[in-house]
């Protein structure tokens, strides 16, 4: 798929032309991914401009449940989650094998800025994941200090106890008073995503 391939590698002129041919901006590859995610993916925000201006649906999610927004807050790139924000992308997506947000993405990559972008349009600070971790404690797993503490001083708190299913927001510690043997949860892979590997773990793009 020409507009699909294009958007992932940054070819502008490419873009431009296919959607002129009246390309559907929102078809998708054999991932789930349309052109947006790809750009959003890759960084490429003069492409994610011209495919949300050509109405790209900015809450379209791969196979894995992953969004534009998703992808790019995990990368890292600011101005590309700002545009899509702006574009009523959904804060509150998550993807399917761990249950991730964007806020939990970027925050275990530490870039607090798209931290702030996100809590900033609606992002729940304290939401959970599958297996109970907050943005906060996957930040903390991933020795992303800066961003524990950043977190913490706008109300973040790390996992919560599991004395019992019917905790409440109260109930949770704060990672950095809590020392991980103490906690009452497994140890999961710090390194464990929500990605769904398809035709063996290679990226691929369909022809048309």
């Amino acid at each position: 798929m020409n507009l699909i391939r294009a958007s992932s590698k940054g070819d502008l002129a490419t873009v431009k032309a296919e959607l002129e041919s009246g390309t559907n901006v929102n078809q998708t590859d054999s991932n789930g991914r349309t052109a947006l995610i790809e750009a959003a993916w890759s960084g490429h925000v003069d492409i994610v401009k011209l495919l949300v201006g050509s109405k790209a649906d900015v809450n379209i999610a791969d196979v894995s449940g992953y969004t534009a927004l998703m992808r790019a807050s995990e990368e890292g790139y600011l101005d590309i989650v700002r545009l899509l924000l702006e574009s009523k992308a959904c804060v509150s997506s998550r993807g399917k094998v761990r249950g991730s947000t964007a806020l939990m993405l970027a925050a275990e990559q530490g870039h607090l800025e798209i931290v702030d972008q996100l809590l900033e349009f609606g992002a729940k600070i304290n939401d959970v994941d599958l297996f109970e971790d907050t943005a906060l404690a996957r930040a903390f797993k991933n020795n992303q200090k800066e961003a524990v503490v950043h977190l913490e001083s706008k109300g973040g708190r790390g996992k919560p106890e599991r004395n019992s299913y019917n905790y409440t927001d109260k109930e949770s510690i704060p990672v950095v008073k809590a020392s991980l043997p103490e906690w009452n949860a497994g140890n999961f892979d710090a390194q464990l995503d929500d990605e769904i590997p398809l035709n063996g773990g290679e990226e691929s793009f369909d022809d048309e």
